[in-house]
């Protein structure tokens, strides 16, 4: 099952092996488990004098119990989408690891006599 990507580009562009890869990259994160349903990728160049040559690439993956949320900025459109994926990928790895280890404190419970 594809993961269904939202872009949100605010009057930039990316490239097509640019967005391939972010698709791909969805997908690994995706195989073997059924706990994401979506996923929004929002690219902006920010505003401002010292920060004219930046851009703060924001992923969200719409994941079961919870939603995760990574937000990164570099100077390159690529290196930012780059660093928020890691970031995303960090947290839903920590998220599955806690639904892990709550189902494995609950098959140990002994009913009480």
């Amino acid at each position: 099952m594809a993961i269904n990507l939202e872009l949100h580009l605010d009057h930039l562009q990316i490239s097509d092996s640019t967005h391939r890869w972010v698709t791909s990259r969805l997908e690994k994160l995706e195989k073997g488990h059924n706990d994401i349903t979506g996923a929004h990728l929002s690219i902006k160049q920010l505003s401002g004098k010292p920060t004219v040559n930046k851009y703060e690439a924001t992923l969200t993956l719409y994941h079961k119990p919870e939603t995760i949320s990574a937000s990164c900025k570099s100077p390159l459109i690529q290196e930012a989408i780059q660093l928020a994926h890691d970031s995303a990928e960090r947290q839903l790895r920590k998220a599955r690891s806690a639904v892990r280890d709550r189902r494995k404190r609950a098959g140990r419970r002994v009913p009480a006599e």
